[in-house]
C-alpha cells in the first residue's frame, strides 16, 4: 500500500513516525555534510578554515531550504495521484518536477555565483584570508546547486513512490565518499579549496545516481510515460511548496543576519557560534522535516474528509516532537563541549569553546517554544491557513534578528553575545504563542470544513 494511502488509515502517532524518520535521516545526512566539512577543516587545516565553513553556513542553510521546500510540494501531489491510482499524471508530476527544479537550480546557482561578494559582505566577511577561504567554499558549493536541488527533489519523489531506502543509501554512499576525499585532498594539500570540490564531487554523483535510479524505478512502478511538463500540476506542486520554501528560508535568512552580526566579533567568534549553530540547527531542521510530515498528514485527511484524524494527527506529532526535544535537551546540555570536540584539533582556541557552549547553553534549554509551535504550524499549513502560518513565522524571525541587533548595540561588551544568543529562544517563544493562538482559534478548521 502506498505511504499516502496509509495516511488515511491506522495509528496515527505510528503513521505518522514511519512517515517521517527516512525525510529526517534525509536532511540529517544532509546536513551532515556541512558538518564533515567543518569537522575536517578545524582538525586538519586551522581555525580559520573552521569559520570560512561556518560563515558560510546559513548560505547554504538557506539553498537547502528551497530544496526541501519543492521536495514537499512535488512528494505531495505524486503521492496523491498514486494513491488515487493516476499513474499516468503521476508520472507527469514527476517529470515536471524534476524539470521545474532543474530550471530553479540553474537560475539560483547563476545568481549565486554572480552575488558571491555581495553574499560574504553581507554576512561581514572582510578580512582578506578569511575571506578568501569562505569565498573559495562558498563558489564551489554553488556550483553544485542544481545537483543539491535535483537530489532532494529525487529523494522526495522516492518517498512518494513508497521507497525511502534507495535515496537513503545513496545518501550514506554519498556521505561516506565526502568524508573520504576531503581528507584525501586535505592531504594532498589542497586545504580548503579540497573541501569544496570533495563536497561537489559527492553530490554530483549521487545526484546522478539517483537520477537514473528513479527513472528505471518509476517506470517499472507507475508503468506510464506521462507528460513531461504540465503547467496544472506544476501549479499544484508550487501551492504546497511554496509555502514550505517560505517557512525553512525565513529561518534560514534569520541565521544570515545574525551570523552577519557575529562575524563582526572576530575570526574565533565565529568559528566556536559556527560549531555549535550546526549542531543546534540539527534539530532546528528536524522540527522543520516534523512541520512539513504534519503538514501534509493533515491535507491528506481533510482531503479524505477525516476531520478526527487531523487532531489526532497533531497530538502524535507534538509527542514525536516532545520525544526529540527530551533527547536533544539533555545531550546538548550535558555535553556541550564533547559535541564542539568534533570540529576542533588540539590547537583550537578556548575561546572558540566558550562560546560555542555559551550559545549551546542559550538555546537548548528552550527547544521547547519550538516543541509546541511546529505541530501548530504544521496543521495551519496542511489546512491552507498561510496567513496565520505566515504571521507566526514572520514575527519569530523579526523579533530573533531586531533583538540581535538591538543587544549587540545597547548592551555591554560582556553582554553582547549573550544577549544575541537569548533572541533566539525569545523569537521563538513569540512565535510559538501566535501559533497556539492560531491553531486554537483561527481559521484553518473552516477552510477545510472541519465542524467540532
Amino acid at each position: 500500500m502506498n505511504k499516502s494511502v496509509k495516511l488515511v488509515s491506522g495509528n496515527p502517532f505510528k503513521t505518522l513516525l514511519l512517515f517521517s524518520i527516512p525525510m529526517i535521516l534525509s536532511v540529517t545526512l544532509q546536513q551532515f555534510y556541512n558538518i564533515c566539512d567543518s569537522m575536517i577543516a578545524g582538525k586538519m587545516i586551522s581555525d580559520s578554515a573552521l569559520s570560512a565553513v561556518s560563515a558560510t553556513y546559513p548560505i547554504t542553510v538557506v539553498y537547502l531550504a528551497i530544496a526541501v521546500g519543492f521536495g514537499v510540494g512535488a512528494n505531495i501531489i505524486t503521492s496523491r495521484l498514486i494513491g488515487q491510482k493516476d499513474y499516468f499524471n503521476a508520472k507527469s508530476a514527476i517529470n515536471t518536477s524534476l524539470i521545474t527544479i532543474s530550471i530553479i537550480g540553474i537560475v539560483v546557482g547563476l545568481l549565486g555565483i554572480l552575488l558571491l561578494n555581495p553574499l560574504l559582505m553581507l554576512l561581514n566577511v572582510y578580512d582578506k584570508e578569511y575571506y578568501s577561504l569562505a569565498y573559495t567554499y562558498l563558489l564551489f558549493y554553488t556550483i553544485g546547486i542544481i545537483f543539491l536541488f535535483l537530489y532532494n527533489v529525487i529523494t522526495s519523489l522516492f518517498q512518494a513512490l513508497g521507497n525511502s531506502r534507495i535515496p537513503l543509501y545513496l545518501l550514506i554512499f554519498s556521505t561516506v565518499l565526502n568524508i573520504f576525499l576531503d581528507i584525501l585532498f586535505v592531504n594532498l594539500g589542497m586545504n580548503i579549496k579540497g573541501i569544496a570540490i570533495a563536497t561537489l564531487i559527492s553530490i554530483i554523483i549521487v545526484s546522478i545516481f539517483s537520477f537514473i535510479i528513479l527513472f528505471i524505478y518509476s517506470k517499472k512502478v507507475l508503468n506510464e510515460k506521462g507528460k513531461i511538463f504540465d503547467k496544472r500540476l506544476l501549479n499544484n506542486i508550487l501551492k504546497i511548496a511554496v509555502p514550505s520554501i517560505i517557512q525553512g528560508s525565513i529561518i534560514s535568512i534569520g541565521g544570515v543576519f545574525i551570523q552577519s552580526l557575529i562575524n563582526t566579533f572576530g575570526s574565533e567568534t565565529t568559528a566556536g557560534y559556527g560549531a555549535a549553530y550546526k549542531i543546534v540547527y540539527v534539530i532546528v531542521n528536524i522540527y522543520t522535516v516534523m512541520s512539513n510530515a504534519i503538514s501534509t498528514f493533515t491535507s491528506t485527511n481533510a482531503g479524505a474528509k477525516l476531520y478526527g484524524r487531523i487532531k489526532k494527527g497533531f497530538y502524535s506529532g507534538l509527542l514525536i516532537c516532545g520525544l526529540i526535544t527530551l533527547v536533544a535537551t539533555i545531550i546538548f546540555l550535558l555535553i556541550p563541549k564533547e559535541l564542539l570536540k568534533i570540529f576542533g584539533n588540539e590547537n583550537t582556541s578556548i575561546e572558540v569553546v566558550n562560546v560555542g557552549v555559551k550559545f549551546i547553553y542559550c538555546v537548548a534549554p528552550f527547544y521547547i517554544f519550538l516543541c509546541i509551535k511546529i505541530p501548530c504550524d504544521g496543521v495551519l499549513k496542511g489546512a491552507g491557513d498561510m496567513r496565520s502560518f505566515m504571521i507566526a513565522t514572520f514575527a519569530d524571525l523579526i523579533i530573533r534578528v531586531a533583538l540581535s541587533y538591538l543587544f549587540a548595540y545597547t548592551l555591554p561588551n560582556e553582554f553582547k553575545l549573550l544577549g544575541i544568543f537569548l533572541s533566539w529562544p525569545i523569537g521563538w517563544l513569540v512565535g510559538m504563542i501566535i501559533s497556539i493562538s492560531a491553531y486554537k482559534y483561527g481559521r484553518w478548521k473552516r477552510l477545510i470544513g472541519y465542524i467540532n
